[in-house]
């Protein structure tokens, strides 16, 4: 647990002291506000809640976050050497997998979430805004902490693969944007594999658990999906010792 607390801490310093997750965090957030507040403006006539506005404009860019945040968990320790290092540390391969990444969601977290505010203040400044439903906003953060919590784990198995960071990073968006367009390609699949997409759909979630929907299914394929992701990488990392 120890090693687990150390590796988590020098993971999470680490990425607090780069340049680019300050920048990534400020480009967020400007920029998911802006969404946000412009979608609240065009919603006259619209069916779609604001708490579903706020998440959508917030799940828009987590692809993008987990990417910048996942690409160098391991590519930048095998490309300056560090990796053999820790290996050779008193520490097993589940705790340098859990421990990096326990660091780089929580950075992910502390970069998200504070954008969940966004709803509030549109509520104190606007007296004319409808009574905001906090089981939507729960149920939202709950979806943003799955997605999270698989995006990373996807990232982190990559970035394992390889030690290009430019390579990892292509690697990830690509993978992790997939999930997002599973929805609009079950009009040009064959009949029949719509209810599996619309299962499968990160936007299908989004749209229920911000209503206030919670479902179990979708909760259990989430955390059996990251768990497998770590599982993985943990061997891959064992295999890597043993070469």
């Amino acid at each position: 647990m120890r090693s687990f607390l150390a590796i988590w801490r020098r993971e999470l310093t680490s990425c607090f002291l780069s340049p680019v997750a300050y920048v990534a965090m400020v480009i967020f957030l400007a920029v998911s506000g802006w969404l946000f507040m412009q979608a609240a403006e065009g919603r006259s006539g619209s069916i779609e809640s604001l708490e579903v506005l706020l998440f959508m404009a917030i799940f828009f860019w987590v692809p993008i976050l987990s990417t910048v945040i996942s690409m160098r968990l391991f590519s930048e320790e095998k490309r300056m050497g560090t990796l053999e290092t820790l290996m050779t540390a008193p520490v097993t391969d589940v705790e340098v997998i859990l421990g990096k990444y326990a660091g780089a969601l929580t950075f992910l977290f502390i970069v998200v979430y504070p954008a969940v505010g966004y709803i509030y203040i549109l509520a104190a400044l606007s007296p004319g805004v409808n009574a905001i439903d906090n089981g939507g906003i729960i149920g939202g953060c709950l979806m943003l902490a799955l997605v999270s919590a698989a995006s990373v784990a996807l990232g982190l198995l990559v970035s394992l693969l390889t030690k290009n960071q430019i390579v990892a990073a292509i690697c990830i968006f690509c993978a992790v944007w997939a999930p997002f367009f599973l929805k609009p390609m079950a009009s040009v699949l064959p009949f029949g594999s719509e209810k599996v997409l619309d299962y499968l759909s990160i936007e299908t979630h989004i749209m229920d658990f911000a209503h206030g929907s919670v479902d179990t299914r979708p909760v259990v394929l989430y955390l059996s999906w990251t768990a497998f992701v770590l599982f993985a990488a943990v061997r891959l990392l064992e295999l890597r010792r043993w070469k």
